[in-house]
């Protein structure tokens, strides 16, 4: 045991989460980000000419692409869950892609809005199981996608999707970018 009450294993694998899960999630979420801008035209051209709105955009992205796919968790005392009943011990996972197109949560849930408010998408978890680095991977974002606005993007290919059951990312995202003139 080390100090602080974590054994020798627990601290490896907190390292470990910290070290990986913050790239990986990056990785996805960025050209997921992209793509999905790419496909909303008209979403990118209202933030190109509202860039205030790059804060509830990049909410939006988190909810429309959610980088994990699910995560399980294991029931500690029995429960019951969206009237089901859930034994101490049982698996339970939740999907992300499908807990961020909740019609009981989110209204036209399908439909891309950067201005989405509010936005109780659960891309990096919530409760005790909040992702530690959703602050930092947020910055991280909005850095990339503010100084995209300033370029114009091009789908100039076929995106390749990441074959997992547990990312969503994209192995492949042909663009070609073009610094925007001032006057357009």
């Amino acid at each position: 045991m080390r100090r602080g009450g974590l054994t020798e294993a627990e601290f490896e694998n907190m390292f470990f989460l910290f070290a990986v899960a913050g790239n990986e999630t990056l990785r996805n979420g960025i050209p997921g980000g992209l793509l999905t801008l790419l496909e909303h035209p008209a979403e990118f051209d209202r933030l190109r000419a509202d860039p205030v709105l790059l804060d509830s955009a990049i909410e939006e992205m988190l909810r429309f692409w959610p980088l994990v796919m699910h995560f399980r968790r294991t029931a500690t005392r029995d429960l019951t869950l969206g009237g089901r009943r859930i034994r101490a011990g049982e698996k339970v996972v939740v999907y992300h892609a499908s807990a961020n197109r909740d019609p009981a949560v989110f209204p036209d849930p399908d439909r891309f809005d950067i201005a989405r408010t509010p936005n109780d998408h659960v891309s990096f978890g919530f409760g005790p199981h909040f992702c530690l680095g959703a602050h930092l991977a947020r910055a991280q974002l909005r850095s990339v996608f503010r100084e995209l606005l300033s370029w114009d993007v091009e789908l100039v290919g076929t995106p390749r999707r990441l074959v997992s059951n547990f990312q969503n990312g994209l192995k492949h995202l042909p663009v070609r970018l073009r610094r925007r003139t001032s006057n357009r």
